[in-house]
């Protein structure tokens, strides 16, 4: 299981700064928890995203009321990508 702590110093390291999202954590366990197949495709496919594909998703969350910065983008798509890298799928 990975502690809060693991996550924050995985997620602090990459980016170079004190990291402390508990949501981006919460996030995380429930990636994590996931069985659904499909769901977990559609998250992979998220985090190999080009930068182009990168620009559009963001385009498309912020018509749906969910801004991010470009930074934020890729600490969400991080914390996919750390999930999806310690499942036991």
């Amino acid at each position: 299981m990975i502690t809060k702590q693991d996550f924050f110093t995985y997620m602090s390291n990459l980016y170079d700064e004190d990291y402390k999202d508990s949501d981006a954590y919460k996030t995380l366990k429930s990636i994590m928890k996931l069985k659904d197949e499909k769901k977990i495709q559609e998250l992979k496919n998220l985090v190999n995203m080009n930068k182009p594909q990168k620009m559009a998703y963001r385009h498309a969350l912020a018509a749906n009321g969910k801004e991010l910065t470009p930074t934020q983008l890729d600490q969400y798509l991080s914390t996919i990508h750390y999930a999806l890298s310690n499942m036991n799928t």
